[in-house]
């Protein structure tokens, strides 16, 4: 839990809050004017700090203009009577987290005592993350964390001074080609060509010239001679995605190309030799499209030296908060903003199983980012598809009658469920949840307490 300190001159009050909230579980400071606060601030590790508004020697406001520069880390909340809600509203521009209207009730104080734990939370691991993202291990802006994504930066780092031909197998959007990419990065051929052929983009009748060349005067149109992308990677690597859609007339050359290292360009007779590193990628069951007929045998296990199996996010749920933070980063230096987002939201994004894998995850940030009226993401930026899961996750009410559960039990099951549900929507915010369940803000906060709602 959160070390508290309260500041407030009424010692009765401290007496109070401390007694209520050690009971609790919380390591509670207390300090009677301006001068003690400070020294409470340097002695102990106060996270969330209560600060009346009116105190012998200063006023809260001062102290909080002193304060916030010194430790951005902390928490501060205003205490203030209600004749003084013109000051607090000055007090929250000036850097508090909150207000407490006095006499506090400390239920209300409790509330606002977690959205600030939560707060913190999610600086603090905003702060780990960005730390872990600086520490892990990233070429080529391959990042993971999970043991997977592990395992194949060991792979890629044991194989990438080798010749051997490198097969990437996985979903679209898992990221083969920056893999690809990582691996030449590694290798002795660094600082010669990388080049990359997309074999699905390429009409079936093109892709043969677009990969060996052509000679002058080999089909209409052929005005003079060019090298393909084998001639143009020599010496480096060539990267050939979706190699599945290779047509089986070509299969025979490519095959050529890996044993013999040699090619004829299209309407030439004669043999071009050439050193290339060859790493393919396919979203496809290869083996599959062997046993159909579709795909050469011989080819494949020639192109399956080393096979590197990218699994898909959902699978590696663990890299989801560092790859948010990755794109986070980019989009906060793209956009000049500090765009930041709770845990729940992060804890949300982590459930959804990402069909597009890490592509979608990216564009999905981005397009938060851009939407973002502030600098806090809300699930309402995101696309509407991962809101309408959540939704019908919180919205699902169970079809049966439990026998171990009377009815007014049941009632406060899906009661509560509601309850959750409204504050999602409305991104934790109390007063929009109450507008959304059409109740009092103190009749929900009262619910809130009532079921552990944090």
């Amino acid at each position: 839990m959160n070390t508290l300190l309260f500041v407030d001159d009424e010692i009765q009050l401290l007496r109070i809050l401390a007694s209520s909230f050690r009971k609790k579980g919380y390591e509670v400071h207390t300090a009677f004017n301006g001068g003690e606060a400070r020294k409470k601030l340097i002695k102990t590790k106060a996270d969330i700090i209560f600060l009346d508004l009116k105190l012998p020697d200063t006023t809260g406001i001062d102290l909080l203009q002193e304060f916030v520069p010194l430790y951005p880390e902390k928490l501060f909340v205003i205490m203030t009577a209600y004749s003084d809600v013109e000051s607090a509203v000055t007090a929250m521009k000036a850097g508090a987290f909150d207000y407490i209207v006095k006499p506090a009730k400390l239920d209300e104080m409790q509330v606002v005592i977690d959205k600030a734990t939560e707060w913190l939370k999610m600086k603090r691991e905003n702060v780990y993350l960005k730390e872990t993202l600086q520490q892990i291990q990233s070429e080529g802006n391959v990042i993971g964390v999970s043991s997977s994504m592990k395992r194949i930066f060991e792979m890629v780092e044991r194989a990438a001074n080798t010749n051997a031909t490198i097969l990437l197998e996985g979903e679209s959007g898992t990221g083969k080609s920056l893999i690809a990419r990582m691996v030449h990065q590694l290798s002795e051929r660094e600082k010669k060509p990388f080049i990359s052929v997309n074999c699905a983009a390429i009409p079936e009748q093109l892709l043969e010239s677009e990969l060996f060349g052509y000679e002058k005067g080999s089909f209409t149109g052929a005005h003079s001679s060019r090298k393909g992308k084998f001639a143009a990677a020599h010496e480096g690597t060539i990267f050939l995605d979706e190699i599945g859609e290779i047509p089986p007339s070509l299969q025979g050359k490519l095959l050529q190309v890996i044993q013999e290292k040699s090619f004829m360009r299209l309407g030439s007779n004669t043999l071009e030799k050439v050193d290339v590193r060859i790493i393919a990628a396919t979203n496809r069951d290869l083996k599959k499209r062997v046993e159909e007929g579709a795909f050469r045998e011989d080819l494949y296990y020639r192109l399956n030296i080393v096979d590197i199996y990218v699994p898909p996010l959902r699978e590696r749920k663990e890299d989801i908060p560092i790859l948010i933070e990755t794109f986070l980063e980019k989009n906060r230096t793209k956009y000049n903003k500090s765009f930041h987002l709770s845990s729940e939201l992060r804890n949300i994004l982590i459930d959804y199983d990402w069909p597009g894998n890490v592509r979608e995850l990216e564009n999905a940030v981005e397009r938060a980012a851009v939407l973002c009226s502030g600098n806090q993401l809300s699930i309402d930026d995101f696309p509407p598809e991962i809101k309408h899961i959540k939704q019908k996750e919180n919205q699902e009410i169970p079809d049966q009658w439990h026998p171990s559960l009377s009815l007014p039990e049941h009632l406060e099951q899906l009661e509560k469920q509601l309850i959750l549900s409204a504050l999602e929507q409305s991104s934790g915010q109390i007063t929009g949840a109450a507008r959304i369940l059409s109740i009092s803000k103190q009749r929900l906060l009262y619910k809130m307490n009532k079921y552990s709602i944090r």
